[in-house]
């Protein structure tokens, strides 16, 4: 099939369709970013727990992450990745780009938050306070064993355990001292010249904002996770105002018919597992992948003897990484940002370097590309 640019005004932009749930807070990075930028998409409903057949079986992805976003036959993994990749769209009905201008302090400033939110512990932080609420999904033995298998990597014959609900629990208020000091960070720095955004000037939410807002958005949004006396518009007023103004730049406080009307996108199609995989196996591809090629100069490269149709396995490094969930196929091309593979559907799959292992597969064996 010929290769196609989404980033080429002359050319029609290929599909994108979202794999998510609505309660997942990672997948709210996406919903929002498509939002503000007015994005059209059309999304593929997933259970919260596995099964998903209409990932594993029907594209032959392995990955038990949510979300995760193709664009034509291309399908990006980690919503780093996919953000950035959203960024390299550039079609004139769009609206103007989220992301800081390269070499500014801004971008470094929206690069911190993001390893603040992520790699920095904070969401898995918040998380920990799951166990002190009345929450019916810790009470679900097919959700714990869900995540506990995602948690540790699974792979044993009996599902791992987590540690007792009352031993997680004790972690709350640790948690909360954590959450405490990032709303203090924010109220005495970023925020405290009573700018409307994260980065000074900005006359709507950016990519900054995400980063920095979807942890606290999650976590005030689970009903007794945060106590008041602790937190509360009175003790935080600028995050709090910030992370309202947000919500509405969103649409989250707007009536559904005036969010629907305004968000840019008009609407948000719904489709079922097969339907996705027709309009992605019937779509071009999103980038010209082969033309990067796999980078010689490249540690890991060097180390297992890569090179262009390696069968190889991909994986994330710190959960969801039980060998069920390794992706695998012949090496498309591979670089300091992401590596890419093409599976036995005849779909490529994108995963970021940074938090993802690549080495040889020993599952099949295929001709080179």
């Amino acid at each position: 099939m010929s290769s196609s640019s989404s980033t080429s005004g002359s050319q029609q932009q290929p599909p994108i369709i979202l794999y998510h749930y609505p309660a997942s807070p990672y997948a709210k990075r996406i919903v929002w970013y498509l939002h503000l930028r007015g994005i059209p998409y059309t999304q593929c409903l997933q259970p919260m727990i596995l099964p998903r057949p209409d990932l594993s079986s029907l594209l032959g992805i392995k990955y038990r992450r949510i979300p995760l976003l193709s664009i034509g036959r291309d399908v990006y993994l980690d919503t780093r990745l996919i953000l950035s990749k959203l960024e390299d769209l550039d079609l004139p009905h769009f609206r103007e780009k989220l992301s800081a201008a390269p070499g500014t302090d801004a971008l470094a400033l929206q690069s911190l938050l993001s390893h603040y939110s992520i790699d920095g512990g904070l969401f898995s932080r918040a998380a920990q306070l799951l166990f002190s609420l009345d929450n019916p999904l810790l009470r679900d033995p097919k959700f714990l064993a869900d995540r506990a298998e995602f948690a540790t990597g699974g792979g044993g014959a009996a599902p791992p355990k987590f540690s007792s609900r009352e031993e997680m629990a004790a972690l709350g208020p640790e948690a909360l001292a954590d959450l405490r000091d990032y709303c203090q960070m924010l109220e005495t720095t970023v925020l405290a010249d009573g700018r409307d955004w994260i980065l000074k000037d900005a006359k709507q939410p950016g990519l900054a904002d995400i980063e920095a807002v979807f942890v606290l958005h999650w976590v005030k949004s689970l009903p007794g996770a945060l106590p008041r006396e602790q937190f509360s518009e009175e003790k935080f007023p600028r995050v709090w105002k910030w992370v309202e103004r947000f919500r509405g730049a969103v649409g989250e406080t707007s009536p559904p018919a005036a969010a629907q009307k305004g968000n840019g996108n008009s609407k948000i199609t719904t489709v079922k597992g097969d339907k996705a995989q027709d309009l992605i196996l019937g779509a071009e591809w999103n980038e010209d992948s082969e033309k990067k090629g796999v980078d010689a100069g490249e540690a890991i490269v060097q180390f297992h003897g890569l090179k262009k149709g390696t069968v190889v396995e991909v994986w994330p490094t710190d959960s969801g990484s039980a060998p069920a969930h390794r992706d695998v196929g012949r090496l498309v091309s591979l670089d300091a940002r992401e590596v890419v593979i093409e599976n036995e559907k005849g779909v490529r799959v994108h995963a970021p370097r940074h938090g993802f292992r690549v080495k040889p597969s020993s599952q099949a064996v295929a001709s080179s590309l």
